[in-house]
């Protein structure tokens, strides 16, 4: 019987709020055990406040040797009796392994076969791995231990405290109470490949206030403010934006939780929403869209087919020709369709 069970989280910010389908699979499953789901420092912010889970223990331990033994020995002195592990890389299987947990389970590749007490294989194509949605990626692990897969929907929770900041940052920015914002989120931590031009969030931005007369509300992270401020330099109609007001992870889910619609890359905030189930607007270049191929019922991708892609890459070392290749015009005609299929600006096509 699972009594203690450790769930290794994915790093990525739209891997952990996709992942969030699979931890109520498993809360549900094993009712009775304690759940410990050890997360990167990101990732407890956005995990914070879940039922799925008794614990959120943070990974701090880089990839420093001294600290990895740390981690293993905290771990070690825990009792785990399984350790169900997401992402694939070796240095999320060795910490499991060195904390001798007993059963530890998790894709096979990268050097890590040996660390795993069950090793699961790929989805794959002859020798190719198959793209498929990573709920369904991450399943595949849970069901080795008896997880019964769920219906793949994320779920997001927002503490009290998230609340009280996020109205305080509403109150700073002159947001009134129950105004409707369409968020604007051109960042993407990935790698510049994902980026969607500046001038093209800013033409885009202007084209949608201008026809449905609401404002937009530019949403960046860390490190994105000169990034923000070209796109704001560009505008007509100035967005909702403060350069000093950078929101962490925590307190960006109610924010996008409370937007009319969402415009973004494909990156983290884009998965905020579908949990939430705010409309998305997505512009997407070197990912393979299989990926992220679940809970779109209320997403709209706008991607285009390239020879070069989906390259995967970081940056681009060509045109980038997947990206700019895509026009404020087409997001907007794509915004139209998104609106008469879910009534983003109460508009719905009854036919």
């Amino acid at each position: 019987m699972i009594r203690n069970l450790l769930v290794r989280a994915p790093n990525w910010v739209g891997d952990v709020v996709m992942a969030t389908s699979n931890f109520a699979d498993i809360r549900r499953s094993f009712p009775e055990a304690r759940i410990t789901v050890l997360v990167t420092p990101a990732g407890k912010r956005i995990l914070d406040g879940s039922p799925d889970c008794n614990h959120l223990l943070v990974d701090r331990a880089g990839r420093s040797p001294r600290k990895i033994l740390e981690l293993a020995r905290e771990l070690r002195a825990a009792s785990f009796d399984l350790a169900i592990i997401f992402p694939r890389s070796f240095r999320t299987a060795i910490v499991p392994f060195l904390a001798r947990i007993p059963r530890r389970v998790g894709y096979r590749g990268n050097l890590r076969n040996f660390l795993l007490t069950d090793a699961v294989n790929h989805e794959r194509d002859g020798r190719k791995t198959r793209p498929v949605p990573m709920p369904l990626y991450y399943a595949k692990l849970c069901e080795r231990v008896g997880v019964e897969r769920g219906d793949g929907k994320p779920h997001l929770y927002v503490t009290s405290e998230s609340e009280k900041q996020a109205a305080a940052y509403r109150a700073a920015l002159g947001i009134t109470d129950g105004e409707f914002l369409v968020g604007l989120n051109p960042g993407a931590s990935f790698g510049a490949s994902k980026l969607w031009p500046p001038r093209y969030f800013s033409e885009l931005g202007d084209a949608i206030t201008q026809r449905y007369g609401l404002r937009t509300l530019l949403l960046v992270g860390p490190g994105e403010e000169d990034l923000a401020d070209e796109i704001v330099s560009r505008m007509r109609y100035r967005p909702v934006y403060d350069r000093s007001r950078i929101l962490p992870l925590d307190v960006l889910k109610p924010v996008i939780r409370d937007l009319k619609l969402l415009v973004t890359t494909d990156t983290g905030p884009r998965h905020y929403a579908v949990a939430f189930g705010v409309p998305v607007l997505v512009v997407m270049g070197p990912t393979h869209p299989d990926y992220t191929a679940i809970n779109l019922e209320r997403t709209e991708v706008v991607r285009h087919d390239v020879p070069c892609g989906p390259c995967h890459l970081k940056v681009c070392p060509i045109d980038h020709k997947c990206m700019v290749g895509i026009r404020p015009e087409e997001m907007m005609e794509r915004l139209g369709d998104l609106d008469r299929r879910v009534g983003v600006f109460g508009i719905v096509n009854s036919e």
